[in-house]
C-alpha cells in the first residue's frame, strides 16, 4: 500500500512536471510539437461540455475560442469574442441566405419585418450592431441587389407603368380614303387693307325728309273754265261768254310739313391715308377633285401596370443573429 501510494505520488509529480515543461500526450508518448494536448484513440473521441442553448448564453464572460456542444441545436458553439457562433451554420453575424425552412434556426432569423423586441436579447444586440433598428427587413416579393442603397432597405417594386417618354419614336402615317367629291365649308377672318396711298369714295345718302316743324307758304297757279261774269278773264279769253283763265294762288302758310331731300352722290377727298376692315364671307370649296386629310391616329394603350418579376422558385429569407 505504501509502495502503491509513494508510485502514485511519484507519477503524480511526472505528470505535473510533464505540464509545465511540455506537451501532454494522451494515447501517444510522442505528442505533435506544436500542441499542448495531444489526445489519439482508435476507438474513442473528444468530448466537449455539454449543454443547452440557455445554459450556453449564460456562461459568465465567455474567452474567445471557447468550445461547447449545445444539445437543443445539435451542433458545436463557440464564442469569438463578440457572440456564439454554431459550426454547424458556419455562419457571421449580418449573413443572408435563401432556404425552405419556415422558421428561425440555429442562429438563422426569418426576415419578415417583426419587430426586434421578439428576437433574443443576443439577437437584438447583434441586430443593432449591423444598423438594424425597429423592424427586421421584410424580405417578402423582394430580390437581393447591391445597388449602393441603405444595407438593408427594401426598396423598388416588380412592376412598371411605360409613359410615352419610355416609348420609341414612332411614327403612325395615315392615308384616308380620297375617293369621293365633297366640299369643305371656309370662313376667313375680318382683315383690314393697307392703309397706304391717296383714293377717294363715292358716298350716294339716301334721300331724307325734313323737320315738320315750321310754317312756311308755297306759291303755284291753278287753270279752269267758267263764264264771264262781268269781268275780264286773266290769262284767258273771251269766246261768247265762256272762256278759259289761269289763276295765281298763295297756299295757307299755317300747318306743320315736311318735304323729301335727296342728297346728291359725293365724292371724298383723295388726300390721307387710311384702312378699311373687310370682312370676307364665309364660303364653300369646289366638290370636284379627290384629296386626301391628315389624321392622328391613337395606340389603343391604356397605360396599364405589367409584371416585371421573373419565374422564380419560392424560398424564404434568412439573416445570421445568433442565439
Amino acid at each position: 500500500m505504501y509502495f502503491t501510494r509513494n508510485f502514485l505520488f511519484l507519477l503524480s509529480l511526472l505528470v505535473i512536471s510533464e505540464i509545465l515543461t511540455a506537451q501532454v500526450g494522451i494515447g501517444t508518448s510522442t505528442p505533435a510539437n506544436s500542441a499542448m494536448l495531444d489526445v489519439q484513440s482508435n476507438d474513442k473521441g473528444f468530448l466537449l461540455p455539454r449543454m443547452t442553448s440557455a445554459q450556453r448564453v449564460a456562461i459568465i464572460s465567455p474567452v474567445s475560442g471557447l468550445q461547447v456542444y449545445d444539445t437543443n441545436t445539435n451542433s458545436i458553439w463557440y464564442f469569438n469574442g463578440v457572440f456564439w457562433v454554431n459550426t454547424q451554420a458556419m455562419a457571421s453575424a449580418g449573413d443572408v441566405k435563401s432556404g425552405i425552412q419556415t422558421a428561425d434556426h440555429s442562429g438563422w432569423v426569418l426576415l419578415d419585418g417583426r419587430p426586434l423586441t421578439s428576437l433574443t436579447v443576443t439577437q437584438q444586440a447583434v441586430a443593432t450592431s449591423l444598423g438594424l433598428s425597429g423592424t427586421l427587413p421584410n424580405a417578402s416579393n423582394s430580390y437581393l441587389s447591391q445597388n449602393g442603397g441603405t444595407l438593408g432597405a427594401v426598396s423598388g417594386a416588380n412592376t412598371v407603368t411605360l409613359t410615352q417618354g419610355n416609348l420609341p419614336n414612332v411614327f403612325f402615317p395615315v392615308t384616308v380614303n380620297n375617293s369621293g367629291d365633297h366640299t369643305h365649308a371656309v370662313d376667313p377672318v375680318a382683315v383690314n387693307t393697307s392703309n397706304n396711298g391717296n383714293h377717294s369714295h363715292s358716298v350716294d345718302p339716301n334721300s331724307v325728309p325734313t323737320s315738320t316743324n315750321g310754317n312756311h307758304t308755297h306759291t303755284g297757279s291753278v287753270s279752269g273754265s267758267g263764264w264771264n261774269a262781268g269781268g275780264a278773264f286773266v290769262g284767258g279769253f273771251d269766246a261768247g261768254g265762256f272762256g278759259l283763265y289761269t289763276q295765281i294762288l298763295t297756299i295757307d302758310q299755317s300747318g306743320d310739313h315736311n318735304h323729301t331731300v335727296d342728297i346728291p352722290s359725293t365724292t371724298s377727298s383723295t388726300s390721307g391715308d387710311h384702312l378699311h376692315s373687310i370682312d370676307i364671307p364665309s364660303t364653300t370649296s369646289t366638290a370636284s377633285g379627290n384629296h386626301t386629310h391628315v389624321v392622328t391616329v391613337s395606340s389603343g394603350g391604356s397605360g396599364t401596370a405589367f409584371n416585371i418579376a421573373p419565374r422564380s422558385l419560392t424560398v424564404n429569407m434568412f439573416i445570421y443573429l445568433g442565439l
